[in-house]
């Protein structure tokens, strides 16, 4: 058994792999090992906050005992090939993108919000400090105002006691959401921020907060679009996350959106914004979620039951919170492991004074593009106004090849439209030339959007090598 998880850890090591000092949220495969072991107790700590640091998983995992089911030593093993690439100081790389149509819905893992990009990256990472420069060339849609060339993925980062401050443009993911989150997704594009979080999610020692477990803290300010309205629209938000039980995973989550070149933007604005006054001439617009995953067996079978409340940034009151409810559950053998989840997510409300619902969600009363950036929304990848039932199914091997299917049925109720769309998506996913191939195709039963002439299917391709 010694032999075959040594030539397992080495082809799963043949993967690109990255040198950050934490997660993120490209690879919804490692996520899927990650939360394997989150349900066995092998990881002690929250996995619900992406950027999620290597240092828990690292600290955990040493602990860790020989564990006695097929796909809890696959998982194992998976999480501890990426540790070992992850020690490498120095990494770089190259990755080209290419799909037919930008992706309409999307979920964790690789985004599409172009036709065809170029990346390269060079990623250094010491005792205390990590840095990665990524330049981004791509080929934006006709009318688009974002910029030809970017920094999405750039992050220099300094470990200072048990916090880590960075200043990055990362894509982020709160809660336990597997096809979508409701606060922040990487359905938008990242942020430039100003980012502190805990390093370590050690359980406090005091006596009157140890009953939290090991918990996790993240904060972030930074700036939006220029093209706006105001433009500069400055961000704040906040998460925390803790695991009071071993079966009990919790999220508190908030995000600001305040400032901006026409509005105030000095210190007492900022703490108004912070303490949530709400005075006649506020300038900001507030979002606020809470989230929950049970871990059980049943059937001996495991299951993680999870769900997630948000409260929009209207500040209207809301007929009711948008709603996040899902199940995951996990099985294998001695070469592959499968993992299953179904989820329900309702952005569909009505603000108070209206008689119908729907033109509420991420609709603030300040900013008139509401709770996005260029033109996508920063939190569920469905958009407002949607309610979606999803269906996602992965498989993985041990010699890097997997796939993943995933279904929808949604009701888009937005006011210019009122459409019931299915959508079936295939990924498939292999080494190739001593780089990563994936390979993901959508099929929709109607156009999803045949205003803007959006096709029923969509093909899309990423190929990435490190050296």
């Amino acid at each position: 058994m010694t032999f075959k998880l040594s030539v397992i850890a080495a082809l799963l090591l043949a993967l690109p792999a990255s040198a950050a000092p934490w997660v993120d949220t490209t690879d919804n495969y490692l996520r899927q090992s990650l939360q394997t072991l989150a349900h066995a107790g092998v990881i002690t700590g929250p996995v619900n906050t992406y950027p999620l640091m290597w240092n828990n998983i690292i600290a955990d995992l040493a602990r860790a005992k020989a564990q006695r089911t097929p796909e809890l030593r696959f998982a194992l093993a998976h999480v501890r090939s990426a540790i070992r690439a992850n020690k490498q100081g120095y990494i770089s790389g190259v990755k080209l993108k290419a799909s037919s149509d930008p992706s309409l819905f999307q979920s964790f893992g690789e985004n599409y919000f172009e036709t065809a990009s170029v990346s390269v990256f060079d990623e250094y990472v010491g005792d205390d400090w990590a840095g990665k420069t990524q330049i981004n060339y791509r080929n934006r849609e006709d009318g688009s105002n974002e910029q030809k060339i970017t920094l999405d993925g750039s992050y220099m980062a300094v470990i200072l006691g048990n916090w880590v401050l960075a200043v990055d443009q990362q894509p982020l993911w709160w809660g336990p959401g597997q096809q979508t989150a409701l606060l922040i997704s990487n359905n938008a594009r990242p942020i430039p921020s100003l980012r502190l979080s805990r390093h370590s999610w050690q359980a406090s020692e005091n006596m009157f907060f140890n009953w939290l477990g090991p918990w996790s803290f993240t904060s972030f300010v930074g700036q939006g679009e220029h093209s706006s309205i105001p433009r500069q629209i400055k961000h704040f938000g906040a998460r925390f996350s803790a695991r009071p039980l071993p079966q009990l995973e919790l999220g508190l989550s908030r995000v600001s959106q305040w400032g901006g070149d026409s509005l105030d933007n000095g210190l007492a604005a900022f703490s108004d914004m912070l303490l949530l006054n709400n005075k006649a001439d506020s300038n900001s617009d507030n979002l606020a979620a809470i989230d929950v995953t049970l871990h059980f067996n049943m059937f001996d079978m495991p299951f993680s039951l999870y769900t997630e409340l948000a409260d929009d940034n209207s500040s209207d009151n809301l007929s009711k919170p948008l709603q996040l409810y899902g199940i995951r559950t996990f099985f294998g053998n001695n070469s592959t492991i499968h993992t299953l989840n179904l989820e329900w997510s309702d952005t569909y409300i009505r603000c108070e004074g209206a008689t119908l619902a729907g033109n509420c969600a991420y609709e603030g009363n300040i900013y008139p593009q509401g709770y996005r950036r260029y033109d996508r929304v920063i939190g569920s990848g469905y958009g407002a106004d949607a309610k979606v039932l999803s269906a996602g199914y992965r498989f993985q091997t041990f010699d890097g090849v997997s796939w993943a299917v995933s279904v929808l049925r949604g009701e888009f109720l937005a006011a210019s439209s009122d459409l019931k769309n299915w959508q079936l998506r295939l990924e498939y996913r292999q080494p190739l030339l001593d780089g990563l191939l994936s390979v993901e195709g959508r099929v929709f039963d109607k156009s999803p959007q045949p205003e803007l002439n959006i096709k029923r299917g969509s093909l899309a391709a990423t190929w990435e090598y490190r050296f």
